[in-house]
């Protein structure tokens, strides 16, 4: 069953992924430089997505309760304004969160 530690668990592995993608930059300092970086901005807002789902859920939250909140944040992300005027990296950001939410409302 899924527990709040495996929402945190999941936040470091892409905190990792996006780390990797970035590699020795920062993401301030690519966006920085004009280039579009799709990759890197899919992971961070998984990233994003997983640590607001993580302080959502509350300490004893658990299997559905999770998978719900999870589906509900997704539902948030769709529907919110990302900034940019829709650039590709932001519709990467958001990829990414839903993305990342998504499987974890499915578990």
């Amino acid at each position: 069953m899924l527990v709040r530690d495996d929402v945190r668990a999941l936040r470091a592995s892409a905190a990792a992924a996006w780390a990797e993608a970035m590699g020795d930059a920062t993401s301030c300092a690519l966006a920085k430089d004009g280039r579009s970086h799709p990759a890197g901005k899919f992971h961070e807002g998984r990233t994003a997505a997983l640590g607001e789902l993580y302080r959502a859920c509350p300490a004893d939250a658990a299997g559905e309760g999770i998978a719900a909140l999870a589906g509900s944040l997704a539902d948030d992300w769709l529907a919110r304004r990302m900034p940019g005027g829709g650039s590709r990296d932001w519709e990467s950001y958001r990829a990414g969160g839903v993305d990342a939410l998504r499987a974890v409302a499915a578990s």
